[in-house]
């Protein structure tokens, strides 16, 4: 067969699939994934390529709905591997095209790619016949700057979306109002604005009902209104102290989630995020009287199993997952005794993935109001603005107000006697200070961190402060109000350990794990132990002292082991010769 003809294969099999009343049996999914496999990608210079797009667009999102996610991302990464390959050089797709693609990716957590799709989308939509696309695509991208915390770019694109859809939309169009309206209200609900809040429900209300009579309300979009609803009426009723009224929405709530579960299955992405909606509702409204911690414990639980289910069903790292594991993580702070947090790691980053170790790094510092705590042996990435790391993130923090707390390695630690492996013993005690001055890591790294700090405490005073300690560490460690990060060092040697990427591992836990109780607690006390910078100036040529009193101690312990070896092979010649006078 053609790739035409397996391509109408798979889509035929994949609908009929999903109209099934029973659940798609073993051998169906193999049948699927078998013509999905053959599905290549057309030539670029194909006919009808807008049309094979659309019908992979339209095989990914069945694939999807069927809950074969790895296949549908691998469908939607094929096609738009072949829609820019076809596009180098002319353009060939419409933006209703890109639209689609751009709301498939973020259907499965891909924010930033869908984002980047969406944007393309719009660039296409030019005014005239494609006018009416244009309210579709901002809405799309309102939606999707909202999912990644953007809250006052989504309120821009929702705002643009809807005077759009005012001037150029149709029926046909009222999906995309309901997303709009929809980001506006979730906008107002993050804002605690009661004003803004009781306008956005009214509109959102009246075009979601005009969505739920189109699609009726069985459907999927249908219940994920009703539970914005619902959340966004207990929220405005619990702001206003209205007990009566609060638990009459998480009733409501609670029925929305039972009706997920009835109509679109407990693994259904809506009846998770239903679940997890009202744990968060039923935890807070948990406060007060004697019963207010067992029913905090079991909106836990609740949520407990809304993670379970999302990692099993959407993927550790969908942005729907995150956002219920950063739900649970506040609710888990909130009555597990740091005791008896349990050992969580939230990710792992190895080599391959420094880029994204990174990345997970300046958000966590983008994210920070409070205080962002820093143990590490240089902390070139967070001073040296020339490495363009971390130095800007922490910039835009201090703008805020943030306070940055930093423990770095002394360049007087043991550590420095790694960077000699000479010979001369004696020489080598008197030399090591200037050895330690000379070396790269001294020159390049250290004094131009310390010359960075000054300037950053003069710029913004009593929220930078930098201290030294003796010992050596362990590992670099940064902590936020929401995350740390730990690195172990492989290396000894001071050299190897600054100016390059992740050579190990590092770990992530979130704040409802015993590994970031930890961290934090490690941090404290070393805080308290160290020596601040004009404490350290005023005993540095003592730190020099026990540096070069460590490397004469350890040259003396090598001369004598020498000595120690020499004297036990003229024991052992002696015995040698012996036995063979015996002989």
């Amino acid at each position: 067969m053609t790739t035409t003809e397996y391509l109408d294969h798979a889509i035929a099999v994949a609908e009929e699939m999903l109209l099934a009343p029973s659940a798609p049996r073993r051998s169906d999914r193999d049948r699927l994934a078998d013509y999905v496999k053959y599905v290549g990608r057309p030539e670029p210079a194909a006919e009808s390529q807008q049309g094979f797009a659309e019908q992979l667009t339209h095989l990914a999102k069945l694939l999807g709905a069927l809950g074969m996610k790895t296949l549908s991302l691998n469908v939607a990464g094929m096609t738009l591997r072949h829609m820019e390959i076809s596009e180098a050089d002319r353009e060939v797709y419409g933006a209703s095209v890109w639209n689609e693609l751009g709301a498939l990716f973020a259907e499965h957590g891909e924010l930033e790619r869908s984002r980047l799709i969406l944007c393309c989308a719009l660039s296409r939509a030019k005014w005239g016949s494609d006018v009416p696309e244009r309210g579709r695509i901002l809405a799309n991208l309102g939606a999707v700057s909202l999912r990644m915390g953007h809250i006052a770019d989504a309120e821009v694109w929702a705002g643009k979306a809807l005077r759009e859809l005012d001037t150029y939309g149709g029926d046909e169009d009222r999906e995309a109002r309901m997303t709009a309206d929809w980001v506006l209200l979730e906008v107002a609900r993050e804002r605690a604005d009661i004003t803004q809040l009781d306008s956005a429900m009214e509109q959102f209300d009246q075009s979601s009902d005009d969505v739920i009579r189109l699609k009726g309300g069985d459907h999927p979009t249908a219940i994920a209104a009703r539970r914005a609803l619902a959340t966004a009426k207990y929220e405005k009723a619990a702001a206003s102290h209205d007990v009566e009224r609060s638990e009459h929405q998480l009733g409501e709530m609670e029925i929305v989630k039972l009706n997920a579960s009835a109509l679109l299955g407990a693994r259904h992405r809506e009846t998770i995020v239903s679940q997890a909606a009202l744990a968060v509702a039923e935890f807070d409204a948990a406060s007060g009287g004697s019963g207010s911690l067992l029913r905090r414990q079991r909106a836990v639980c609740l949520l407990e199993t809304a993670e379970e289910m999302a990692v099993d069903v959407l993927g550790r790292g969908h942005a729907q997952t995150l956002a219920i594991r950063e739900a649970l993580a506040h609710l888990r702070e909130a009555t597990v005794q740091p005791d008896d947090l349990p050992y969580l790691i939230d990710r792992t980053y190895t080599p391959q993935q420094n880029d994204l170790r990174n990345e997970a790094k300046r958000q966590a510092i983008d994210a920070e109001l409070n205080v962002i705590r820093l143990i590490a042996h240089a902390g070139a990435s967070y001073f040296l603005d020339d490495l363009d790391i971390f130095y800007w993130q922490i910039r835009k923090a201090l703008q805020r107000g943030v306070l940055f707390h930093v423990i770095l390695s002394s360049p007087w630690n043991n550590l420095a006697i790694f960077m000699h492996h000479g010979t001369e013993s004696d020489r080598a005690c008197e030399n090591i200070v200037d050895r330690v001055k000379a070396s790269d890591y001294y020159r390049k790294t250290y004094v131009p961190v310390i010359r960075s700090y000054l300037a950053l405490r003069k710029e913004f005073p009593g929220q930078v402060e930098l201290k030294l300690t003796p010992t050596d560490l362990s590992g670099s460690t940064l902590i936020t109000s929401e995350v740390s990060f730990f690195e172990p060092y492989i290396t000894t040697n001071p050299q190897h350990r600054t100016r390059r990427g992740l050579m190990v591992f590092e770990h992530r836990f979130r704040k409802d794990s015993k590994y970031y109780a930890d961290s934090q607690a490690a941090f404290l006390a070393q805080w308290e132990l160290t020596s601040t910078w004009e404490q350290f100036g005023v005993q540095e040529e003592r730190h020099k002292g026990r540096l070069r009193a460590l490397l004469a101690t350890q040259s003396d312990d090598r001369l004598s082991k020498n000595d120690d070896d020499a004297e036990d092979d003229e024991r052992g010649g002696g015995f040698t010769g012996g036995a063979g006078r015996r002989s």
